[in-house]
């Protein structure tokens, strides 16, 4: 079962999102902000990271650059997500962008995009 983590400062943005994930299929984790993502990403390795891009302590930017900087992290795929827009998450190397609010069939079409039903992250980059 695919493993997404998904970063976000607000507690009841996180447990909406990793409800709808887990009933779609997938494993989730969830951490509030970067630093603390890092940290499990140190310990379990997802299969993709959906982050807010602006939170305390390690915003979704930094938090994005850093697993992008080299393997094992970086050929994880990365989706930011933000209320101020695509401009926002500028730099940070990111495989895609979901603006927020976002709706459950752009959140949905990003995660099957990058995690095909059969698991894993091959084949689903284009």
């Amino acid at each position: 079962m695919p493993l997404v983590l998904i970063v976000d400062d607000e507690e009841p943005v996180r447990n909406f999102m990793a409800q709808v994930l887990a009933e779609g299929g997938y494993e989730t984790l969830t951490a509030s902000d970067g630093h603390q993502a890092l940290g499990m990403v140190g310990q379990r390795r997802p299969d993709l990271v959906i982050s807010d891009v602006m939170m305390p302590v390690l915003n979704g930017v930094e938090l994005c650059r850093r697993l992008k900087a080299g393997p094992p992290t970086s050929s994880i795929p990365v989706i930011l997500m933000s209320s101020a827009g695509r401009r926002a998450a500028e730099g940070a190397a990111a495989d895609d962008f979901l603006p927020k609010p976002f709706d459950l069939a752009a959140m949905e079409g990003l995660v099957n995009r990058w995690l095909p039903r059969n698991g894993g992250t091959e084949g689903a980059r284009t």
